[in-house]
């Protein structure tokens, strides 16, 4: 969160950029579960509105979500803590299943067997992954897309999930993550277009 913050003070007051951030504080989701109910927690409900209002400072102009409702929470929180009119739109590329994922059929029995860390390292080494998008997929039409949502100058935030990011943040040269250096709650990456 506060990596966020830092980052997107360096941006002019006239930049087009994006942030991608992971949803706020939910419970552990167990080995063999998607976890798509999971709600946030009291303390993931507290930390999405405080981020809210660091980031009230900001030209935020618009907030996508993935429709999973523990981002659509993490989005209203922080629309709140901005205390400003934004919309929120709701779109299936950043999650269920999420614009990293070719096939959910085939990519969730990866993530079932192995969770997303585990996805990811075997991702990162090259290894086949029926049901994940590929790399240029997600150096080519992913980057487009969100180009294409981030339309006036300011900043757009994107809700998700930490698969998404790390695969997506990997994929373009960004960062790449590990299971000691993970994508935090309300973490990831600013996009400056």
């Amino acid at each position: 969160m506060t990596c966020i913050v830092q980052h997107i003070q360096s941006l002019s007051s006239n930049a087009r950029a994006a942030i991608l951030i992971r949803h706020s504080e939910r419970n552990k989701i167990p080995r063999g579960e998607f976890g798509t109910h999971y709600m946030l927690t009291e303390n993931g409900v507290r930390m999405a509105e405080e981020f809210g209002t660091k980031l009230s400072d900001f030209r935020i102009v618009k907030i996508y979500t993935s429709p999973i409702l523990r981002c659509i929470q993490t989005a209203s929180l922080l629309k709140k803590g901005i205390g400003k009119p934004l919309e929120i739109i709701s779109d299936h590329n950043l999650g269920d299943p999420g614009f990293h994922i070719s096939n959910a059929e085939k990519a969730g029995k990866y993530y079932l067997s192995y969770g997303a860390k585990g996805v990811f390292e075997k991702y990162i080494v090259g290894e086949k992954l029926d049901g994940l998008a590929t790399v240029n997929y997600l150096k080519t039409t992913a980057m487009d897309w969100l180009k294409s949502q981030v339309t006036e100058s300011g900043i757009t935030i994107f809700v998700t999930h930490d698969a998404l990011i790390a695969n997506f943040a990997y994929a373009n040269g960004i960062k790449t993550y590990s299971r000691e250096n993970w994508v935090e709650f309300l973490d990831g990456i600013v996009l400056k277009f």
